[in-house]
């Protein structure tokens, strides 16, 4: 019977996904970067930007759980 697998590794991409999104939505940087100035888009990209991340995790944690 094969032992389980290490799930701690894969917990630290998701702490590092949600420390990330959460700086990029701390007050100092949301102003930075949503500013009058800067294109409507802009939000969305940031927010695209953190599902892909989100994604990129789950997928190397279902790749080494196989």
């Amino acid at each position: 019977m094969a032992p389980p697998p290490d799930s701690g590794k894969y917990l630290d991409g998701v702490i590092v996904v949600f420390l990330l999104a959460g700086a990029l939505f701390a007050p100092p940087l949301l102003t930075s970067w949503a500013t009058p100035g800067s294109p409507w888009y802009l939000p969305y990209l940031v927010w695209l930007a953190v599902i892909v991340l989100i994604a990129f995790v789950q997928r190397l944690r279902k790749r080494y759980e196989l």
